[in-house]
């Protein structure tokens, strides 16, 4: 049985046991403002429930892009290859950004999404590792090869739903992952994005470009006082899109939805 039917099968079952996924029709406003199209879905732990906006798009696969430094960390980790302390050298060539052109840790690297720093991680993990712990982790359907391993989640075939993220979080979150509980520790410490008085949101960007589409994703988890919930948006720009601002519009696009659906309130 191949790695993505399984993963499909727990999400499902997940599904089953969290009841039937609400749609919340009213948030188009918040997508229709931003001009963009796009899908999200939320998992309330507290309440077992999933919700969101257009779920059955939910279920479509994308590429993954960046998001997958999430699992690449992990797996940087724990296999040993790389600690938190570990420094990443430069070698003096042009990078696509200025901010990736210096020595940094892997926790630097994730904050700035420094692709060349988790390809170099990829290429130390090797082919049989990465499939290894993907598949531990039911982390969507990825095709690995030898060919492609510094970048099978930026390009090709390499694919995950807004469900199946969710449910790789939930389980990180948890510390559920059947690694040790310091990789995941550390790893949650490194994804922490934002935290305020009556917050905490945690998570990761990404954005893929696969036959001339612009798709970005924002998935991670957000901690109240009181609960936490799972997100995972994913934004496709269409005709009327402003794509100067388009990086940003996946961030605050999910919180303006986080605040429409009371989940945090004004400061």
């Amino acid at each position: 049985m191949k790695i993505g039917l399984i993963s499909t099968i727990i999400v499902l079952t997940i599904n089953c046991f969290a009841g039937q996924p609400t749609e919340i029709s009213e948030l188009k406003k918040i997508f229709e403002k931003y001009k963009v199209d796009g899908s999200i879905l939320i998992y309330d732990q507290k309440e077992n429930t999933y919700i969101g906006y257009d779920l059955k798009r939910c279920n479509i696969a994308f590429c993954p892009a960046s998001t997958f430094k999430i699992p690449n960390t992990l797996i940087a980790l724990e296999s040993g290859i790389y600690t938190i302390d570990s420094v990443f050298k430069w070698n003096g060539e042009k990078r696509t950004f200025s901010s990736w052109e210096k020595d940094m840790t892997i926790e630097e690297a994730f904050r700035i999404s420094a692709v060349p720093v988790y390809q170099e991680i990829a290429r130390h993990v090797g082919v049989e590792k990465m499939k290894y712990y993907t598949q531990l982790f039911n982390y969507g359907n990825l095709d690995i090869n030898g060919e492609n391993i510094d970048k099978f989640w930026l390009e090709g075939k390499s694919s995950i739903t807004q469900y199946q993220q969710i449910y790789f979080l939930q389980k990180l979150y948890n510390l559920q992952l059947p690694i040790s509980e310091n990789t995941m520790k550390r790893t949650k410490e490194i994804m922490l994005y934002e935290a305020k008085d009556n917050y905490r949101l945690s998570g990761k960007t990404g954005w893929a470009v696969r036959q001339k589409e612009n798709v970005t994703w924002f998935v991670g988890f957000i901690e109240t006082n009181s609960n936490a919930y799972f997100f995972a948006t994913n934004v496709a720009s269409n005709e009327n899109t402003d794509l100067k601002s388009f990086s940003n519009i996946r961030i605050e696009l999910t919180k303006e939805i986080f605040k429409e659906l009371k989940i945090i309130t004004e400061e």
